[in-house]
């Protein structure tokens, strides 16, 4: 039986709390949470700048005993969804593919999950997260791409984090025991399924479709206006406002026929 505590570090400022783990994770145990008030550097997916401001949440998970990156987004993503889906339960945060929370069609939290190579030539995850739980009007329309707040301000991010340890603790455990099935309960989760998409690929390059399932090696299927289907693996999404708000309306009235 594996059995051991999710530690939280409370940071007052850094610069990122991924580095931070990153160039600290051989005096770290596993299983530490690092979190801060103020990030000087935050940064995202595509190196995309963060938005650091007091009282939103910015913080990183030590995995030591997992060696995918892929794992260490579906515990810190199912654990996140989990948590804000508890203390926020009005917002109807959803999670989508492959590593974002969205209300609506907007963006509510980002995760970054990067590789550490330990000494013994093994590897460890150091994943982040980043959560919009209070950003103003102006603030969100300042940003680059559709964003949303999680509770209107009301979740301390203290409490986040300390609700976010237990829940990250059991998805750490089911990773390092069956990896198949942390990741069957996160495509599970996953709500992209039926929604118009766009795939930003990089390189100036796009594809656009809908999103008909998720593959089992984690690949998005997208099924273009002709009917072919093809996988995906990597990319930025964009969602249809319209297509999220018809598949979440559809899960939910099936949901609530079963």
């Amino acid at each position: 039986m594996i059995d051991f505590d999710i530690s939280l570090l409370h940071l007052a400022e850094v610069d990122s709390t991924n580095s931070y783990v990153k160039n600290n994770h051989l005096q770290l145990a596993d299983g530490t949470l690092v979190y801060a008030d103020v990030q000087t550097a935050g940064r995202g997916r595509l190196d995309r700048r963060w938005v650091s401001k007091p009282g939103n949440f910015f913080g990183t998970l030590l995995l030591k005993k997992l060696d995918n990156p892929f794992l260490g987004t579906m515990v810190i993503s199912l654990s996140a969804l989990e948590v804000l889906r508890k203390l926020a339960p009005e917002s109807e945060v959803w999670l989508k593919w492959p590593n974002d929370l969205y209300i609506g069609d907007a963006k509510a939290a980002g995760i970054l999950s990067e590789s550490i190579v330990q000494p013994d030539g093994s590897r460890a995850i150091a994943v982040g997260l980043g959560v919009n739980l209070a950003l103003s009007d102006a603030e969100l329309k300042a940003i680059d791409k559709p964003a949303a707040v999680v509770g209107n301000g009301k979740i301390n991010p203290e409490k986040f984090a300390f609700e976010l340890a237990k829940s990250a603790k059991r998805y750490y455990i089911m990773g390092m025991v069956c990896g198949r099935d942390l990741f069957e309960l996160w495509r599970r989760f996953s709500d992209v399924v039926g929604m118009q998409l766009v795939l930003e690929l990089g390189g100036g390059k796009s594809v656009s479709g809908t999103a008909v399932g998720i593959g089992e090696d984690g690949a998005l299927i997208l099924q273009d206006a002709a009917g072919g289907r093809k996988p995906y693996y990597c990319g930025d999404v964009s969602v249809s406002r319209e297509s999220v708000r018809k598949a979440l309306a559809d899960r939910k009235k099936a949901v609530e026929t079963d």
